[in-house]
């Protein structure tokens, strides 16, 4: 939503979803600290999400998924039995792990 202007993070989505991409300003603005950017937007329809981050009842998790060992796209595909860069796949992963089994 507002970052600095050699890293805005807006253009980049609305490049990439433009056709479906929401405008800057029917976001509704959150406030960050120490991330890239100082606001970041939620969904229009989703006010009670920007209510309970407002109020520390809520937290985001970005750029979460699988992994048991660090990999890159140079060797992900020996190193690991998940498809690291499918959305689809990520989720399903996720929803599959046991946070207390001890690894």
């Amino acid at each position: 939503h507002t970052c600095p202007s050699e890293n805005d993070l807006y253009d980049e989505y609305f490049n990439t979803r433009a056709q479906v991409a929401i405008p800057k300003n029917d976001l509704l603005p959150i406030n960050s600290n120490n991330q890239i950017c100082s606001k970041y937007g939620v969904h229009p329809d989703l006010p009670e999400i920007q209510r309970l981050y407002e109020e520390n009842d809520l937290i985001f998790f970005a750029n979460t998924g699988v992994m048991s060992q660090p990999v890159d796209k140079s060797n992900y595909n020996l190193l690991t039995n998940t498809r690291l860069f499918a959305h689809n796949f990520m989720q399903r992963e996720t929803k599959r792990i046991d946070p207390y089994d001890s690894l």
